[in-house]
C-alpha cells in the first residue's frame, strides 16, 4: 500500500532501499533535527541534508518520518529504512526532502497571507502574447 502524504502539510513520500515513508517537517521537527545533527541554524541543516550528509539525513528519516497509525508505526518504518539507507538512496531522499520542506515553506507563506512574488511574476509572464514583433537586438 502506498503512503498517504499532503504536500500542503510539508509531507512527502520517500523510498529508502525497499521501506517506503513519509516524511512531514513541522518547525517542532526541524527543531530536533537541528539539535541532534548539531546545526546552529537552517542554512546549514539545509546544505547537510541536500548535500546528504550522513548524520543528518539518518537524524532526519528518525525524527521527520510520520505515519497515519501513530508514532510507533512511524518509528519502525524509519528504523526499517535506516537499516536500508545506501548512497544510492541519494536522489530520492533529496528530492523527497525538498518537496517536504517547500511545502512546509508554502504552507506558512498562505497561512500569514503572504504571496510568492516570483511565481506571481512567472505565471503573468506566461500569459503574455509575445506575438511577432521583432527582436530589438536585429
Amino acid at each position: 500500500m502506498e503512503p498517504i502524504f499532503n504536500p500542503a502539510r510539508g509531507e512527502a513520500s520517500c523510498q529508502i532501499g525497499m521501506t517506503k515513508i513519509v516524511m512531514v517537517v513541522e518547525f517542532a521537527r526541524l527543531a530536533q533535527l537541528c539539535q541532534l545533527a548539531d546545526c546552529d541554524d537552517m542554512q546549514t541543516l539545509y546544505k547537510r541534508l541536500i548535500g546528504f550528509h550522513p548524520k543528518t539525513v539518518m537524524a532526519a528519516i528518525r525524527v521527520l518520518t510520520t505515519h497515519a497509525d501513530g508514532e510507533e508505526e512511524a518509528r519502525k518504518l524509519a528504523h526499517q529504512a535506516m537499516l536500508q539507507l545506501s548512497g544510492a538512496d541519494e536522489p530520492a531522499f533529496r528530492e523527497s526532502i525538498t518537496k517536504a520542506l517547500t511545502g512546509h515553506i508554502d504552507q506558512g507563506r498562505k497561512s500569514r497571507g503572504e504571496t510568492d512574488n516570483i511565481a506571481d511574476l512567472e505565471r503573468a509572464f506566461d500569459k503574455l502574447d509575445p506575438g511577432n514583433a521583432p527582436s530589438p537586438s536585429v
